[in-house]
């Protein structure tokens, strides 16, 4: 059976020149970066039946354990080594959420996603300038004027400063949505698993930075790292204790 999300962005692609899919990682998350994935489909990536059934799976990266994400993950690395697509990765760090807020930051991310895309595809594609007015339009207005579609997983990005139409669940209906969801969650799920090895405590391998319970025992015990955001504790930890306390190889922010 033909992957849904395959076909919804062929039938897209017809008469363009591809697509590209925006997503991101860890935007809800109590620690850690906020991860965004960008993938380009050129157009003739469609016409090629290897990549079809390559991409049979390919869909919202939260179906998937964490093993399963990883082997899509080495798929889509390897049609990228094959030049069949293009890739690109942004983060935005935990003192970006805190000075953008998430909205912000997650936009800073995506944004750097997107030039990595570029910059991989050697200028193939290239952003556009966002005109602000048109994200109040249909998004059929961005995809008449352009060579290319570009879909973020979402609601339109007024503070993403290329253009783009917004896409709700588009993880679940594009391909290229999708797989982008799948690059940034690896990517962070890896980033916070080498942040575990540091902090075990708080078993960042396994809660990825989320509000798990044993992460938010292990806060109200040893408080909070600098890897920590401070605009998302402060809604869930007294902020009369919160204070700054330096440590010999890092500082912390601890309660007392």
């Amino acid at each position: 059976m033909v992957n849904p999300r395959w076909t919804y962005d062929r039938k897209g692609a017809k008469g363009k020149e591809g697509v590209i899919g925006v997503d991101e990682a860890g935007r809800g998350c109590l620690a850690g970066p906020v991860v965004a994935g960008a993938i380009l489909l050129p157009t003739c990536f469609f016409s090629r039946g290897k990549n079809r059934n390559v991409t049979a799976e390919m869909n919202d990266s939260k179906q998937f354990k964490e093993e399963k994400r990883e082997n899509l993950y080495q798929c889509i690395m390897q049609l990228a080594d094959a030049e069949e697509l293009f890739w690109g990765m942004g983060l935005a760090t935990v003192e970006e959420i805190e000075s953008e807020n998430i909205v912000g930051a997650t936009c800073l991310a995506m944004k750097r996603a997107m030039e990595m895309v570029c910059v991989q595809s050697e200028g193939r594609w290239k952003p556009e300038k966002n005109n602000p007015e048109s994200l109040l339009l249909e998004n059929e207005s961005n995809e008449t004027f352009s060579r290319w579609i570009v879909r973020v997983d979402g609601r339109p990005m007024k503070k993403l400063p290329y253009l783009h139409q917004g896409l709700v669940k588009g993880d679940t209906l594009s391909i290229a949505v999708a797989m982008a969801s799948i690059v940034a969650k690896v990517t962070r799920d890896r980033i916070m698993r080498t942040l575990s090895e540091d902090f075990p405590e708080y078993d960042f391998g396994s809660n990825k930075g989320y509000g798990a319970p044993l992460h938010l025992d292990a806060l109200k015990m040893y408080g909070s790292t600098i890897h920590h955001r401070p605009r998302f504790l402060r809604k869930i930890l007294d902020q009369e204790n919160f204070q700054v306390k330096k440590s010999d190889s890092q500082t912390q922010l601890s309660l007392e």
